[in-house]
């Protein structure tokens, strides 16, 4: 019978200097080595758990549910068609006032306007043109975040459906999107985000420079 043979193995990881000064820090505040607290970490008795680092970027449901909401608690009629045109000036705002988008989502440059088709489908199936009445508890939503769609609301809830449509496809990024396809035509493009941040951020700054 063979005697058994005890085989040590070793790995090398290249970390960068800002993450290893984190792990410095991290194990600093545990009073503990580097060493230490990797060993901690593998032997269970420390949880790693990793926290999304934009926090603040939500879904399209999110958004289309706060206007919803506000929608209701203001007596405003939304069908899906205006709700789609709130969550494109949103979305549009954000870009030109933050420079990056406030949810994950892509706008399609139809013939009335920019359109998400999955969420068409889902409020149009349940209500076709009539006001969207599906009850809405109050979003959790980051405070700064609420209070921005409780400025877009404040900015288009007066508008209806067609004057938001005019408003839209007269403006740079709805038109680029569809190119040279005459006004009446089909079209599923992309409304770029780099185009609406573009035109936005331009009129931010022609509105704060008054």
């Amino acid at each position: 019978m063979t005697q058994a043979t005890s085989i040590t193995t070793e790995y090398q990881i290249t970390v960068s200097s800002p993450v290893w000064q984190r792990v410095e820090q991290i194990a600093g505040e545990f009073n503990l080595s580097v060493s230490e607290l990797l060993e901690q970490i593998g032997e269970g008795q420390l949880k790693v758990v990793g926290v999304p680092t934009n926090s603040d970027k939500l879904s399209d449901r999110d958004i289309a549910n706060a206007f919803i909401w506000l929608a209701a608690q203001t007596d405003v009629a939304i069908n899906v068609y205006k709700l789609q045109k709130l969550m494109y000036y949103a979305q549009a705002w954000y870009l030109g006032v933050y420079g990056k988008p406030l949810f994950d989502a892509d706008f399609q440059a139809w013939i009335h306007g920019p359109m998400i088709p999955d969420l068409l489908e889902k409020y149009q199936c349940q209500f076709s043109w009539e006001p969207i009445t599906e009850k809405i508890e109050q979003p959790k939503l980051p405070q700064k975040i609420g209070q921005f769609i409780e400025e877009v609301a404040d900015a288009y809830f007066d508008y209806d459906d067609e004057t938001l449509e005019q408003m839209i496809c007269n403006e740079m990024p709805w038109l680029e999107a569809r190119g040279d396809l005459p006004r009446d035509a089909s079209c599923h493009a992309i409304i770029s985000q780099e185009s609406m941040k573009k035109y936005y951020s331009a009129r931010v700054k022609e509105e704060t420079s008054v």
